[in-house]
């Protein structure tokens, strides 16, 4: 199995997201929130390292597309 590595900045490079500028205290705030409706758990988003076992792709455009199939 080979391991891929992305460094934060070429995932914010490629995911093309838009860059908000919060004010203090509120990403903590939404980490919170978050942490609390778990919204990052397994039964939400998919058990993550069974998920990428099974994506054969290259890109982030590949897995992107392929994790909304499913």
């Amino acid at each position: 199995m080979t391991k891929i590595k992305i460094k934060n900045n070429e995932v914010k490079q490629l995911s093309n997201a838009s860059v908000y500028p919060f004010p203090k205290y509120t990403t903590m705030l939404i980490n919170q929130i978050n942490q609390t409706a778990q919204g990052t758990r397994p039964k939400v988003v998919g058990q993550m390292s069974e998920l990428i076992q099974e994506f054969d792709g290259q890109t982030l455009e590949e897995w992107i597309e392929w994790y909304n199939e499913r």
